[in-house]
């Protein structure tokens, strides 16, 4: 008898190992608690100021030694100049800099991470008035990290219009190395970022007027 019981045991392992997978998604990858959707943000936020952190070294590098080889990677990635920083390349380190500091660390870290977090709980609220909407708001962030991500493997190694993508270096194809492929990257990944920026705003603005305690 006992050994009939053991293809059932063993099923039913297989059934509550598969249950498992399916709670851990629905729970910490594709969230509704606005807890969990708050620590997303934070986290992602992190990684890309780590990017950012980066590119401000490369930035500063060239400000306190111009025109000298950089170490380590200078020869790798500035063949041509004999491990020196290009006028092009440091266009594009100030404006990926920027762009990777205020849109993908300073407004979701603020917004996405704090007000996920702390909305709710400082107003006494069960969680966000749109949870799905709110989970969205997260995803919506990830074609943008994509997008980014990808210029800096584009022609020119990212977009060089500055942070701001004034025409006619964001317009103008041969205005600068990365003002192509990259610069349109560049833009959809920004387009993104206000997709889900403004996701988040219409939760934020609504948990606070609709699901406040009274008075």
């Amino acid at each position: 008898m006992s050994g009939s019981q053991h293809p059932h045991e063993h099923g039913g392992g297989h059934a509550h190992g598969g249950g498992s997978v399916a709670t851990f998604i629905a729970t910490y990858v594709f969230s509704r608690d606005h807890k969990i959707i708050g620590l997303q943000f934070l986290f992602s936020t992190l990684l890309w100021f780590l990017v950012g952190g980066l590119l401000a070294l490369g930035i500063r590098w060239q400000l306190a030694w111009p025109w000298s080889d950089m170490p380590i990677i200078g020869r790798m990635l500035f063949s041509a100049e004999g491990g020196q920083i290009s006028p092009e390349f440091y266009t594009m380190l100030f404006t990926m800099h920027a762009t990777v500091m205020i849109f993908f660390v300073i407004i979701p870290i603020l917004a996405g991470a704090f007000g996920n977090f702390l909305i709710p709980l400082m107003i006494g609220a069960d969680d966000m008035a749109f949870p799905t909407l709110n989970m969205l708001s997260y995803w919506f962030m990830w074609p943008a990290f994509l997008c980014i991500g990808l210029s800096f493997f584009a022609p020119g190694n990212g977009a060089a219009a500055g942070w701001t993508s004034y025409p006619p270096l964001s317009a103008v194809a041969s205005s600068a190395p990365g003002s192509s492929t990259a610069q349109t990257l560049w833009l959809m990944g920004v387009t993104f970022v206000g997709v889900s920026s403004m996701m988040g705003s219409v939760n934020y603005l609504t948990t606070i007027i609709q699901c406040g305690p009274p008075g």
